[in-house]
């Protein structure tokens, strides 16, 4: 562990002639110590989870039929005290359908001068008050502030974006600033990570298999990084490929109707046009939707994961979250645009563009308005329907 991150650290010194790298690789190396010294403590708690769930599993079913619920998890659950996290007590946490949580307490018997130490599973439960063991087994919320569905949802989003993005960026300027040096990195590495595969095989031990834990972190990062990727391009893809139909479209159709000659507009009106038939044009359902099903982002029938990802791409699209991102754009731009007009007295863009910004969001405003009032004239329009079909019936005399 120590030789990967000094071998790091020396490749940087002697390619960059720097070793900026030192002082992150003494924290990574107390984090990674810390980690491994953990291994064996991680190993032990493993095989108690694993066997208090063979032991206890059917009969903790059984109990939960016959009070007539379901489990939706268990697990085992450690009392700690103290900065050290001295382990006071061992229970079996299950939580049910009811939103009951029972406690199944673990004994642990000291081991004697004929008998070595073991734990002892309590057969018979409790319904557990204790606020630690709740707040441990069941949904967590922030400061007892829950969220909806909803809104974890659009959270979830932002996280995939904004780690995505900075995945995306870091990888593009890793290999925009090492060029070359980028594919001698990835091959050393390689190298380092097949040999340490070989050497764990022909020498098996802890260290060498926490060698090569700590070798095949880069991996597991990566890993981590395109997991996230993945759905940050669906999900930027989605918005990007409705940026441009919907405000690239007419732009192409005015600039090229400007340019046949057949009308005079100047940049200021193109701009409050595009940007106002634009907002409209991705905030309407029908135009997205049909946008979605012509883009890359379709189901081609390939495989099952492209269902996912349009049926992904189409919720991203909903009305309801593109009026909430062309909104949140609008926030964005008249708020950075009039903190600089008023600080220092000039203009985002300029006078003619910022006034066609804000015209172009009022006419969105009045789209989104009469779009709303819409939904309630149609409701009342039924009712009208029927009043008026009323006057075609007449009473017999």
């Amino acid at each position: 562990m120590a030789f990967a991150l000094m071998a790091g650290t020396g490749i940087e010194y002697f390619v960059f002639g720097t070793y900026y790298s030192l002082a992150f690789n003494i924290i990574l190396f107390f984090f990674l110590f810390l980690w491994w010294t953990s291994l064996p403590l991680k190993a032990n708690e493993a095989v108690i989870e694993k066997t208090v769930h063979e032991l206890m599993d059917e009969k903790v079913a059984m109990d939960a039929k016959a009070a007539g619920t379901e489990i939706v998890k268990s697990f085992v659950y450690y009392d700690l005290k103290g900065t050290y996290a001295i382990v006071t007590g061992i229970c079996f946490l299950v939580l049910l359908k009811n939103d009951d949580v029972w406690e199944y307490s673990i004994e642990y018997h000291k081991p004697e001068e004929k008998t070595e130490g073991y734990f002892e599973c309590n057969n018979n439960y409790i319904v557990t008050e204790k606020q630690e063991h709740l707040r441990a087994i069941r949904p967590r919320s922030w400061h007892g502030i829950e969220l909806s569905d909803k809104t974890k949802l659009r959270c979830k989003i932002f996280a995939i974006l904004f780690i995505g993005g900075v995945a995306f960026a870091g990888l593009y300027w890793l290999i925009l600033g090492l060029k070359w040096w980028t594919l001698l990195l990835l091959g050393g590495y390689y190298v380092l990570y097949k040999s340490t595969e070989w050497i764990a095989e022909l020498l098996p031990g802890n260290f060498m298999a926490a060698f090569k834990r700590v070798v095949s972190l880069p991996v597991l990062i990566l890993g981590v990084l395109i997991t996230f990727v993945q759905p940050f391009i669906t999900i930027f893809g989605t918005y990007f490929i409705i940026a441009v139909f919907a405000f690239g479209g007419p732009a192409l159709v005015l600039v090229g109707v400007g340019f046949m000659g057949w009308i005079d507009l100047k940049p200021e009106t193109i701009a409050f046009i595009v940007i106002a038939l634009g907002s409209v044009l991705s905030s309407t359902y029908a135009v997205t939707k049909w946008i979605i099903k012509h883009s890359p982002l379709k189901n081609w029938g390939n495989h099952e994961y492209e269902s996912h990802r349009e049926q992904l791409a189409l919720y991203l699209a909903h009305p309801s979250n593109m009026v909430f991102l062309v909104y949140l754009t609008y926030f964005l731009i008249l708020a950075v645009s009039g903190f600089i007009l008023i600080q220092y007295n000039r203009y985002l863009i300029s006078e003619s563009f910022d006034v066609s910004i804000l015209k172009a969001f009022l006419v969105y405003i009045a789209y989104t308005n009469m779009a709303t009032k819409a939904k309630s004239t149609e409701i009342e329009a039924k009712v009208l329907l029927k009043r008026m079909s009323g006057l075609f019936v007449h009473d017999k005399i």
